[in-house]
């Protein structure tokens, strides 16, 4: 009996959660357009779960989610579930994104855009075949990023760090963790930003209202701030515990290499412009110039002491 249910445990794919804050993309039909190319080019859409964020003052996203959502993914068999949240801005991104992954059940959890549209047939699957895998998976999107914009991680990440993230800036916070602890992988996927900035698209409210929680690091709620390194750095130990554990590592392993100064995976910060993103040159360039500082903004790969 016990052989059995291995067998059909092995056999079993995995399921993968949606994590997706949304706001004022319905009349428009963004939403459903960047929802359909998620469920349309899936090998098995009934293997997904979609976890909506909405604003409880975003009544047209209330009424969608309550008279359209159901009907809308009858046709793919797959769940979508939502939570209301009273308005906290995109300054608390980080927070909307915490309790969408604590309330979801994939083994992969995916941070995805309401503006967004998936490009690649059998997306699904190619994420499963990373099954059993701790990394991070990074698809190709026209950022021209270094980092995943849109990444992927396993459940058992939130559960180790039992949260996502501690900063809005939710995708460079995971990708920051992963190249330090060596788990950082691209994958086939490819993914359009249809975001104004890049492609002239949903140049709307939403979009004009963004607030990037980076590059003034004197706000105790900015990504560069002290506090917010120090919590990546817990994160990171904690992966870094649980790799050695399951030994998916070497050792020294990546992230003790890292500490030690023999590898540096963030060189490549100074020699890449990446489109649409602030995570080196910040995005609120401009308001920087306007409001002196007196300290020194820290990079990505300051190291502090546990």
């Amino acid at each position: 009996m016990g052989t059995q249910e291995n067998t059909e445990q092995s056999n079993r794919k995995s399921s993968i959660s949606i994590i997706l804050p949304t706001r004022g993309r319905i009349k428009t039909g963004t939403l459903e357009a960047s929802l359909k190319s998620l469920l349309e080019l899936a090998d098995e859409p009934q293997g997904i779960e979609i976890m909506l964020g909405v604003d409880e003052d975003d009544q047209e996203s209330l009424d969608w989610v309550n008279d359209e959502a159901a009907k809308f993914v009858e046709p793919y068999g797959c769940a979508c579930k939502a939570k209301v949240f009273q308005p906290l801005g995109y300054e608390k991104l980080n927070v909307y994104v915490n309790l969408l992954a604590h309330s979801s059940s994939g083994q992969w959890l995916f941070l995805w855009n309401d503006d967004c549209l998936m490009q690649t047939k059998g997306w699904d699957s190619k994420v499963r075949e990373y099954d059993g895998q701790f990394k991070l998976l990074s698809p190709h999107d026209n950022h021209d990023h270094p980092f995943a914009i849109f990444p992927l991680i396993p459940a058992d990440w939130f559960i180790l760090c039992d949260a996502w993230s501690l900063n809005a800036q939710n995708d460079t916070w995971v990708s920051v963790i992963a190249k330090m602890c060596g788990v950082f992988e691209k994958i086939d996927i490819e993914v359009l930003h249809d975001r104004a900035d890049l492609t002239g698209g949903n140049d709307d409210e939403t979009f004009a209202n963004r607030k990037y929680m980076e590059g003034n690091p004197e706000n105790p709620a900015d990504f560069n701030h002290p506090n917010m390194q120090q919590a990546r750095m817990h994160h990171a130990t904690k992966i870094d515990w649980f790799l050695k554990r399951v030994g998916e590592v070497p050792s020294p392993s990546p992230f003790e290499q890292f500490l030690s100064g023999e590898v540096n995976p963030f060189d490549f910060a100074g020699k890449h412009n990446p489109k649409g993103a602030g995570q080196f040159d910040s995005i609120n360039k401009k308001e920087e110039e306007d409001i002196p500082s007196t300290k020194e903004r820290l990079p990505d790969d300051h190291k502090l002491i546990l």
